[in-house]
């Protein structure tokens, strides 16, 4: 779907990375990382649970076109959420995405709230649960943590929904 080849390698017991450097068109490059609750230690799953650690899917790449904005929306209750406030330039504005799950968007510029809002609410249709997603004119442009898709949901369709995300970046 984003790629021809994959290289993939573990990163620990509990994350799988999928690079696909000769990606398909929005993106050219892509790695897809895997994030799963620590699941062999009781007491790991249960503090992981606290902090807000659920089995995430991390999507990021470079566009092949630029994107003109930047912003990040983050829900701040995720673990990379908070990870990512962090790193927000202090002179960013803020806005709350109405009636999407906890999410805040971080705006450079207020002229990009309507394209923000509109990428926010295609990945809420997307997938089950949207952590973070960030859009940038600088490496990496994109950056999207979901929730894994619910079992009844074809793979298919979840990652098309992913794709036109990127696409909809890309512009």
């Amino acid at each position: 779907m984003f790629g021809e080849r994959a290289t993939v390698r573990w990163l620990g017991s509990t994350a799988v990375e999928l690079v696909i450097r000769e990606a398909k068109a929005p993106f050219a490059a892509v790695t897809l990382v895997l994030f799963f609750e620590a699941r062999d230690l009781p007491w790991m799953w249960a503090l992981g649970r606290l902090r807000g650690r659920r089995d995430t899917l991390i999507v990021y790449g470079e566009l092949r076109n630029v994107p003109t904005i930047d912003f990040e929306a983050l829900d701040t209750a995720s673990w990379s959420g908070r990870e990512a406030r962090r790193r927000i330039p202090a002179n960013w504005l803020q806005h709350r995405a109405g009636g999407h799950d906890a999410m805040t968007v971080h705006l450079a510029d207020a002229a990009a709230l309507s394209r923000a809002s509109a990428l926010v609410s295609l990945a809420h249709r997307g997938a089950r649960k949207v952590f973070r997603l960030s859009v940038r004119k600088t490496a990496p442009n994109f950056q999207l943590h979901v929730a894994l898709p619910d079992m009844r949901q074809s793979a298919r369709e979840y990652f098309e929904a992913l794709e036109a995300i990127a696409q909809g970046a890309a512009g």
